[in-house]
């Protein structure tokens, strides 16, 4: 009996096991599909690879003029502007 208990309880422990890698292989394969429409759109689509393009590399038309922020890191404290 204590045999046929363990082998149930691996039984069960596999199945949930393969639930799990189920619903991970869904996920990647979302994943892999939004990442495909986006370089589809990007091979095909010029105003797409423009917005891109300005959005990812900072890229601007050759009259415009680009004023770029430097970020601030969360783990640096703020200085105080008081004298």
């Amino acid at each position: 009996m204590l045999q046929l208990q363990r082998a149930f309880d691996e039984y069960s422990h596999w199945q949930t096991k393969e639930a799990v890698l189920e619903k991970e292989l869904q996920d990647l394969r979302r994943e892999a599909k939004r990442h495909r429409q986006f370089l589809d759109r990007l091979r095909r689509d010029p105003d797409f690879q423009d917005a891109i393009a300005r959005k990812e590399l900072g890229y601007g038309k050759s009259d415009e003029l680009l004023y770029r922020m430097p970020e601030e890191k969360a783990d640096e404290p703020q200085q105080s502007q008081d004298p």
